[in-house]
């Protein structure tokens, strides 16, 4: 089976693009099925047009500007609903053209799956492999009803090919879940034991347990949860890879054995900007997206006390020394050596009285002064928008930190659920303190930082309901002050780069609002709460 990135360039020819309204789940522009669906040629292509923008490296590296540990400053679709200023009218997609960022709500995919599901049963090809190729769409289906019913809740749910025009009704979301749920079981049994690279970029059963895991582990469902991730685990496939920097580089990505889930990108065919987007002014980036002061303070020092703990050691005129590992391999703070320099997000004018482009207030720098580096490295401005670095969509530490959470809701394995804690934690050369405990505190901190800007925190903060205490209010980046070019020493001001107020509105219940457009279109749809 060729892997899946080779065969994307179909897409463009195979089905169709996005329709204007949400919910129009009839295919427009399908090829003939005079001339298609015929042979496992034609199956192949067909699956490459289904994996083409299932997901996109945005959705994953720039949700966490929606909850507490970032912010997004171009609006790519993110702003506002991080600031708590989303209504049906302003909602948008996303304002950036990059194959669906932002996305969630469009039924194009969904209409693209069930298309492949319906046409499939007429190809000749062997048995087996048909039944392989339909659970890998199954799971791209649940995984898109994933989305949707976690950002809009009720949500229609379209099991087949529509070929009458009508106005669907919202599903309970307990209804999806537990479609999801189904579909996840069923295609397990069918899927390969495969990482992705054996796999060639094809789902796999990790992936349908991994994503199963992840659900039942946000619906409370914590003994299920522990089941499906421990199955994950035990799979003789997946290991740590064993440098948490380097883990994300795009030059490990064949020899990346963590990942269970991830987005194939190709040069010169199908690649991402994340670097452009993310690496500093002064490398030729834009800064897009800034971690939050909020998120800084979640890391450990490196004694493994918290900064609040009086025993911690922690001095605030020398904030990252001495902290988590972690710190210093994610975020890009003021004084940080960086690229043959120190990193200044904080003084206007350069040593030699120029502008500096890294300046906090310049407009492709850091507004808050700390550019998030997973995923980027420094590299040439080509390389930046032709990146063919993966991005991982679920890996093996997450599987980890399920298993650990539900050990502590469920009182059972805690030791195992420690130990695997532990084993990330030293995997990153931060230490586990004599005595170590696990507990719902600690779990909840090293899912923060072990998967900082991986797309997981807003989850996390809707099922735990930490909202009224994380979103509203002033949001800060670093500390202002001042870097010295030779030595890197800050000298810190007493103030806070205030990036805005946000607001956080209960009633939502962490629910975007159904977009105005589908909401004229469609008279059968319904609008969530508070909106």
């Amino acid at each position: 089976m060729k892997p899946i990135k080779n065969l994307f360039i179909f897409f463009l020819v195979l089905l169709s693009a996005c329709n204007k309204n949400a919910l129009n789940v009839i295919p427009k522009n399908s090829l003939s099925d005079v001339i298609f669906w015929k042979t496992q040629e034609d199956a192949n292509l067909a699956l490459a047009g289904c994996y083409n923008s299932w997901e996109t490296y945005m959705n994953i590296c720039f949700l966490d500007a929606v909850s507490d540990n970032g912010y997004e400053q171009f609006d790519y679709g993110y702003q506002q609903k991080g600031n708590g200023q989303i209504t049906p009218a302003n909602f948008q997609q996303s304002s950036w053209p990059d194959k669906g960022a932002c996305n969630w709500f469009t039924y194009s995919r969904i209409r693209k799956y069930n298309n492949f599901l319906t046409k499939i049963a007429t190809v000749q090809m062997d048995a087996n492999k048909k039944e392989v190729y339909k659970a890998e769409v199954r799971f791209l289906r649940a995984y898109d009803y994933f989305n949707k019913v976690m950002f809009f809740g009720d949500i229609p749910v379209v099991k087949e090919l529509v070929t009458s025009d009508v106005k669907l009704k919202r599903n309970a979301a307990a209804e999806v879940q537990q479609f999801i749920l189904d579909e996840l079981t069923a295609i397990s049994a069918i899927l390969p034991v495969q990482n992705n690279i054996e796999s060639g970029g094809h789902i796999t059963k990790g992936a349908a347990l991994a994503l199963k895991a992840r659900l039942e582990l946000y619906l409370g469902k914590y003994t299920e949860a522990m089941q499906d991730s421990k199955a994950v685990i035990d799979m003789p496939v997946y290991q740590l890879y064993p440098n948490y920097r380097d883990l994300f580089l795009p030059e490990n990505k064949l020899n990346n054995r963590e990942s269970i889930l991830e987005i194939e990108y190709l040069k010169d065919g199908y690649q991402n900007m994340l670097p452009q987007l993310s690496l500093p002014a002064l490398d030729l980036g834009w800064s897009a997206l800034s971690a939050s002061k909020s998120m800084v303070d979640a890391y450990e020092c490196s004694n493994g006390k918290l900064i609040s703990d009086p025993a911690s050691g922690y001095n605030p005129d020398k904030p990252f020394a001495n902290r988590d590992p972690r710190l210093d391999m994610t975020i890009i703070y003021p004084g940080q050596f960086w690229n043959g320099r120190y990193y200044n997000s904080l003084d206007k004018l350069l040593p030699n009285g120029n502008k500096n482009p890294d300046y906090h207030e310049e407009a492709a720098a850091s507004r808050g002064g700390q550019n998030v580096k997973k995923y980027v490295k420094p590299m040439s401005l080509q390389d930046m928008n032709n990146n063919d670095g993966n991005i991982m969509v679920i890996r093996l530490a997450e599987m980890y930190l399920t298993f650990a959470e539900c050990a502590v809701a469920t009182g059972q394995n805690t030791g195992l659920g420690l130990q695997y804690i532990q084993d990330l934690r030293t995997r990153a050369g931060q230490t586990n303190p004599p005595g170590m405990q696990l507990t719902m505190d600690l779990v909840r901190r090293e899912r923060r930082v072990e998967l900082a800007f991986e797309g997981l925190r807003f989850f996390d903060v809707k099922r735990w309901d930490l909202g009224p205490s994380v979103l509203p209010g002033p949001l800060y980046g670093s500390r202002e002050g001042t870097v010295d070019p030779v030595s890197g020493q800050v000298t810190w001001a007493a103030g806070y780069i205030k990036l805005e107020d946000r607001q956080f509105n209960p009633v939502r219940n962490y629910l975007l609002p159904i977009p105005q457009s589908e909401m004229d279109s469609n008279p059968a749809m319904t609008q969530n709460p508070g909106y």
